[in-house]
């Protein structure tokens, strides 16, 4: 979902063709009556609709044009309005109902955690690396097409003891049937990492869960982080809400809340600002459909390492899903949700 695909985009779009529209028809007017009606040029006074240089032509007038030429620039404007609200709504509002992704983002100096709100479970497209990895119950399976796939490793990262890291044996894929199994039971709790390489060691597969939070909060109060390198994932093809906060890189000094950050994703378009002191935080919705890395960055001052706050998102098919190219961006770009733009 690049800038083009936006409702922003859009909406540029429409106000640029009523622009040149009024622009062609007020531009053209005024030319020919500069031509037409210039100084120096004899009037024609048979006609009773003759104008003259200075003078107002009150004898005769034509009360329909005279509306026309209120009511159409009202009509036009108030259609401008209306366009851009409904791309207002259609940016921070969730229609009632619909499903979404929930994730909340804290503004640091200079770096951003993302903390995921609803769980998350993608792995890289089967199709396209030939390697489809299945993680329920207490079975790890893996079955590969890909001739190059040789081994399966497994992390786990939380659980019981708060930031426990376990890396498991590698698992050998059968070179004969292309499968790999073993006993191992699956998590919710846990953030877990499953990778399929090569004979050197090259990555050909992702599988991926993150933990989301529970009644309790956040379990093991897990974050990505851009200062660790980490990149935010989101799922295509689903409503995203971001609830972003600002808040001290050091929570030793409770008077200190934070600078204002602002959430900026270029490529897409949209922008949200992070403000210090907010309890409920600010919010902004997107969906994402086209998979791949995109940029993040501060669009507000926020100190001297301000260009260094950066970061990516990483769109991802949820496991068992693939990014539908066709159904566009239904809140960014056709309106679908939120009306005609």
């Amino acid at each position: 979902m690049v800038a083009e695909d936006t409702v922003f985009a859009v909406l540029y779009d429409k106000f640029m063709f009523w622009a040149i529209l009024v622009g062609v028809f007020t531009f053209g007017w005024m030319f020919l009556a500069m031509l037409r009606y210039r100084e120096g040029v004899e009037p024609d006074t048979t006609h009773i609709d003759h104008i003259e240089v200075g003078s107002f032509p009150v004898d005769r007038h034509n009360t329909k044009l005279e509306i026309f030429f209120y009511v159409a620039p009202t009509i036009i404007v108030a259609w401008l309005i209306v366009l851009a609200l409904s791309s207002n709504t259609a940016v921070w509002v969730l229609p009632e109902g619909e499903e979404a992704h929930d994730m909340k983002i804290i503004g640091k100096q200079w770096f951003w955690e993302f903390e995921y709100k609803d769980s998350l479970t993608w792995e890289d497209d089967p199709g396209a690396t030939g390697i489809d990895v299945d993680w329920k119950g207490t079975t790890l399976s893996v079955n590969s097409t890909n001739a190059q796939a040789v081994n399966v490793s497994v992390t786990t990262v939380g659980g019981i003891t708060f930031g426990e890291t376990v890396n498991y044996d590698p698992i050998s894929i059968d070179t004969v049937t292309g499968q790999a199994m073993a006993a191992m039971t699956f998590a919710p709790e846990k953030h877990a990492v499953v990778e399929v390489t090569d004979a050197d060691g090259e990555l050909l597969h992702t599988w991926m869960h993150i933990p989301g939070e529970d009644p309790n909060g956040y379990r093991d109060n897990f974050a990505f982080s851009s200062a660790l390198g980490e990149d935010m994932i989101l799922p295509c093809d689903t409503e995203v809400i971001f609830e972003m906060h600002s808040a001290p890189s050091d929570d030793s000094n409770p008077n200190y809340i934070g600078v204002q950050h602002s959430f900026w994703l270029p490529e897409w378009g949209v922008k949200e600002d992070l403000v210090p002191g907010i309890e409920g935080g600010t919010y902004m919705t997107v969906m994402p459909d086209d998979p791949g890395l995109f940029p993040i960055k501060c669009a507000e001052y926020c100190g001297n390492q301000h260009s260094m706050m950066v970061g990516q998102v990483k769109i991802v098919a949820e496991e068992g899903r693939n990014c539908d190219f066709d159904s566009g961006v239904k809140k960014l770009t056709d309106g679908s949700s939120g009306g005609d733009y």
